[in-house]
């Protein structure tokens, strides 16, 4: 062996050695805790940007505070939420999303649906744009605007977007706008036709009913072009959304994003997931930027017990990557469609388990597969129910802005650790837990469930795990790479009394971890990082049953894009 190569060896092992020394000085306490599960974060691994997936729909009036007509909006409807609502900006510095489609936009089992004109009549109880556009700027929030597709027309729509975001002062719903006291206009981005065309309570799906826009004999005349043609036949469905789409985009001067539904969450509508991306998408994928789906799987065909509610966000990021595989194949256009305006709660009905822990679990476990899954959008349903409302169709109980659901609060921890990129975080060893299910039959899914995802600066590693078990804590040696992290965590625990606590139950509690000092051997371990291996440590946590806890842990370094 030469002198070189020996040196080589001497100083390499030494190197190794000096590596592991500081691997077991920055490896923080476990206080005795006996790792059950594994967690691997590699902060290097970047999986996408983070989108506006921290969103709630409006489903409740609101009006203007000066409005002479109604002097109590702020006691009794939206406006009580301002500041609440305006707390859910999450960290990574977007804005809270907020979607108007006052209920039902389209119309249900052929009735009427909104017209965006109609809600001006201060008699008529339906909130305004206008009304809107003012509590999206009181909470800070991201305005998504729907257009009634099931009893309205494209042209309605385009007269719509022309209102909202138009500037030419020769046209009349411009100078509408002006003269109700908004020379500016709003520049909406984002815009949604229609809601669930697939579906036969959605106006529009049938010809025959009093309002659908295929019937001839609707007592608004319907839609004449579509006479006959309803959104039942996903062909025509995407014909007639393919017309609202360049007439809207016609309308507007400022370039918007237009988004159409596909289909439910588990693509079993028009024919099922291959059958509906065939018809729908080469019609569409030229004309829009994104597609719809809603997620409510609580139902007899999927079961309705909490284990099942709490495995059904893993079947949705299962349909996500199929519906992802079915877009590339039309092309680089389909596949670049984003999945957008993912309405979310438990169930299409309200029940108890809304109310409960367990929906915040399943709150916590959706956003993450949004995160994961490059969701561009996604609102809970809804903001609030007027006061003394019951539903669980609010984030407060009762419609009580002092009551937060445990929804709120899952959806205020996840934003609170919510950065710019999702990275990634893989879960071994998990608690598996098997659902029994309804129709579709019975799931397995691992209890334990992680996002990742780095702040703006990149200083900062956010880490959200979800304990979805109902009765075991589980432990798990969280493993980091790609990043060093330096002084105290900062844990925030979702936790109740049982699965099914409530309001008043259910509590978010703070508390600081110490991860360790690395000032002395920061430059030292840099320099070695840099040429023997990633920057690399681990920890060991506990999770309670049933709960969330985020992690925000301060790194020595950013971390590189």
């Amino acid at each position: 062996m030469t002198r070189s190569v020996s040196r080589f060896v001497v100083g390499l092992a030494l190197l190794v050695a000096v590596g592991a020394m500081l691997v077991l000085l920055f490896k923080p306490r476990t206080n005795g805790i006996s790792a059950v599960a594994q967690v691997k974060v590699d902060a290097s691994h970047q999986l996408a940007p983070v989108g506006d997936i921290i969103g709630a729909a409006v489903n409740e009036y609101y009006w203007s505070p000066s409005d002479p007509v109604h002097p109590d909006w702020h006691d009794d409807y939206l406006g009580r939420t301002i500041e609440p609502v305006r707390a859910l900006a999450p960290a990574n510095g977007r804005r809270v999303g907020i979607r108007f489609g006052h209920t039902p936009t389209d119309g249900s089992w052929g009735r009427d649906g909104y017209h965006w004109l109609d809600a001006f009549d201060p008699n008529e109880w339906a909130m305004s744009i206008d009304e809107f556009m003012e509590y999206a700027d009181r909470v800070g929030g991201e305005p998504y605007v729907a257009v009634n597709f099931g009893s309205g027309t494209a042209s309605e729509a385009a007269s719509f977007v022309a209102y909202v975001n138009g500037v030419d002062v020769e046209n009349p719903y411009v100078r509408m706008r002006t003269d109700r006291g908004h020379s500016e206009p709003y520049n909406v981005k984002h815009w949604i036709i229609g809601f669930e065309p697939y579906a036969q309570w959605e106006t529009g799906y049938g010809a025959d009913r009093a309002y659908d826009y295929a019937n001839p004999g609707a007592e608004n005349g319907g839609d004449p072009a579509w006479h006959g043609k309803p959104a039942s036949s996903p062909a025509d469905y995407a014909a007639r959304a393919a017309e609202f789409a360049r007439l809207m985009r016609a309308a507007s001067p400022i370039i918007i994003r237009l988004y159409a539904p596909l289909n439910n969450w588990d693509l079993a509508y028009y024919g099922g997931a291959e059958a509906s991306v065939d018809a729908i998408v080469p019609v569409l994928a030229d004309e829009i930027d994104g597609l719809s789906i809603h997620f409510y799987p609580t139902n007899t065909g999927y079961g309705m017990s909490d284990e099942d509610l709490l495995g059904r966000p893993e079947s949705l990021a299962d349909r996500i990557d199929a519906l992802r595989g079915l877009l590339r194949r039309h092309g680089p256009r389909a596949a670049a469609l984003d999945i957008v305006d993912v309405e979310f709660n438990n169930a299409s009905q309200s029940n108890e388990q809304t109310h409960q822990l367990v929906n915040g679990l399943f709150v916590a476990d959706t956003l993450r597969v949004f995160a994961e899954k490059r969701v561009t959008s996604g609102f809970y349903f809804a903001v609030s129910a007027a006061r003394g409302n019951g539903s669980g169709f609010t984030l407060f109980e009762q419609g009580d802005v002092e009551r937060p659901m445990p929804a709120y609060q899952a959806m205020q921890l996840v934003a609170r650790h919510l950065g710019t990129e999702a990275v990634e975080s893989v879960v071994a060893r998990s608690k598996m837990v098997t659902a029994k299910g309804g129709k579709a039959g019975p799931s397995t899914y691992p209890s334990l469930t992680t996002l990742a995802s780095l702040s703006p600066d990149r200083r900062t590693l956010y880490l959200v795990v979800v304990n979805k078990h109902l009765v075991l804590d589980q432990s798990a040696e969280i493993e980091l790479r790609g990043a060093r992290p330096e002084g105290s965590a900062r844990i925030t625990l979702l936790s109740g009394s049982t699965p099914g606590a409530t309001a008043g139950g259910v509590h978010l509690t703070e508390s600081k971890y110490d991860l360790g000092s690395s000032s002395f051997f920061g430059p030292m371990l840099g320099m070695l990082s840099a040429q023997v291996w990633p920057p690399q440590t681990s920890f060991t946590y506990a999770f309670p049953a049933y709960s969330v806890t985020g992690i925000a842990i301060p790194l020595a370094a950013t971390v590189p894009q």
